[in-house]
């Protein structure tokens, strides 16, 4: 394991996470650290010098379509099942003095 971590990284972290750790936690989580640094290093060795980059495996399309109104302002109907209205909008009772 060519990446080790400090316990006082380990210290860091578990104030960042706000984690309380004990010690074989400490222990267990500085194993698993260095193993994903390793893991980097490793896919840093590869040639990627002739791949481009990408945002996403799959292509990616905008799925959002134009915002066209298609019922319009029916505002006539929409007030035919109000019990009251007032200039054109509902009348409802007082909530709040």
């Amino acid at each position: 394991m060519a990446n080790v971590i400090s316990d006082e990284t380990i210290e860091y972290v578990g104030i960042l996470a706000k984690l309380e750790l004990s010690a074989k936690e400490k222990e267990q989580a500085k194993k698993d650290m260095g193993s994903m640094l390793d893991y980097i290093d490793k896919l840093n060795e590869l040639d990627t010098s002739g791949v481009e980059p990408m945002s996403h495996v799959f292509p990616v399309n905008n799925v959002f379509r134009e915002d066209v109104v298609e019922n319009g302002d029916d505002r006539e109907n929409l007030l035919k099942n109000a019990p009251e209205q007032k200039d054109g909008s509902y009348k409802v009772p007082k909530t709040v003095e």
